[in-house]
């Protein structure tokens, strides 16, 4: 016995001087560097992508991160907790609740559902499939109500699984960091906008007009046709454009009241007839066409046809479906009499009145 000892002892004490001091500590310095190598990695490019920061408003994330370690993945699993850290107890962050998420997009590396799902932890499975290093893959979730304080951040602790129920070791992992808060709110407005300017001459951005608003048209002739013409320009920020209404009754001397046509007709000189429109004539040359680029802004059908008149008093005259900025049109006025019309001074106010559709 006391034999075997001493060779025990001589076994070790050849061994101390193939393994010196110095070579231990290279030993351990070997395994502290090594020992990284063989574990598992991180993924990079993590990012969280929220749809509002407002606190306990229900929103979307999108979460996304580069596939780092080339294995086969079956799922991924998302942690929501206050540390980022994956060893400490996961805190779920006041007032987050991830219970209704829906899986509502994805991209890069596809082909996942939720099947564990709880308030504060989802877990991504699909079939295991070779995913290669510097994969990307982005995940949005819906119907996320975000943490109720804004004092401090959360995190969202990831980790990829070869399995498709994270059994196992996991392959990469990472976290991301998120904090809601309120949000400076920048607000501006445009002001509506209607302009609108008549008078027997204006400027097409009405900018100014002669100020007459008065036509002495002439002596009534069964043979002549007495015209008259005014001018008006219109633009407007409404989204539903603007319409010009004419008010006023037709031209009366006393109980003497003229004709109108009530649909589209020609000048017949000899017959009793008052009317107007919005477009260039020949007979009687009279008027002109709209002025302006914006081509929404027409006469309306009644109104905007060559060498025919009518009149009906509470009609539109012109309109724009849409925004128009700045349209001048020229209204013709035509008044034929018959021979046997009543002797008398016959006057008549025309009103236009323009309204915007905002």
């Amino acid at each position: 016995m006391q034999h075997k000892l001493f060779n025990l002892h001589t076994l070790f004490h050849n061994w101390r001087f193939v393994f010196t001091e110095e070579m231990v500590a290279v030993l351990l310095v070997l395994f502290v560097f090594i020992m990284p190598v063989s574990a598992t990695t991180r993924l990079t490019d993590r990012s969280l992508l929220m749809g509002t920061t407002e606190p306990g408003a229900t929103t979307s994330y999108t979460i996304a991160f580069t596939y780092m370690t080339p294995s086969a993945i079956g799922s991924i699993d998302l942690q929501f907790c206050e540390s980022p850290i994956p060893y400490e107890t996961c805190v779920t962050p006041a007032g987050l609740d991830i219970s209704a998420a829906t899986l509502s997009a994805q991209s890069g590396e596809t082909g996942y559902s939720i099947t564990t799902h709880t308030s504060n932890h989802i877990i991504l499975s699909r079939l295991p499939s070779f995913v290669n290093s510097g994969t990307r893959g982005s995940y949005t979730f819906s119907n996320i109500v975000n943490p109720s304080s804004s004092a401090t951040a959360f995190a969202v602790r990831l980790r990829t699984h070869a399995t498709t129920s994270t059994a196992g070791n996991h392959v990469d992992f990472g976290s991301v960091r998120g904090q809601v808060g309120k949000g400076i709110v920048l607000e501006t407005q445009v002001p509506p906008m209607l302009i609108f300017c008549m008078a027997e001459q204006v400027d097409d951005n009405c900018l100014g007009t002669n100020q007459n608003y008065y036509t002495d048209m002439g002596e009534l002739s069964p043979t002549t046709t007495l015209t008259a013409q005014s001018q008006m320009a219109v633009g407007t920020n409404a989204s539903g454009g603007f319409a010009i209404t004419a008010y006023g009754n037709p031209p009366t001397a006393g109980t003497n009241v003229v004709d109108t046509p009530t649909v589209p007709t020609e000048s017949r000189p000899g017959t009793t007839q008052f009317g107007i429109n919005l477009v260039e004539n020949t007979a009687p040359a009279i008027g002109s066409n709209p002025i302006g680029v914006w081509a929404n802004a027409q006469p309306t059908s009644g109104y905007g046809q060559t060498n025919r008149y009518m009149y009906v008093p509470g009609d539109i005259v012109a309109s724009s479906p849409n925004v128009s900025l700045m349209k001048k049109f020229t209204v013709s006025y035509i008044f034929n009499t018959s021979p046997n019309l009543r002797a008398g001074v016959y006057t008549t106010t025309i009103n236009f009145v323009a309204s915007g559709r905002f």
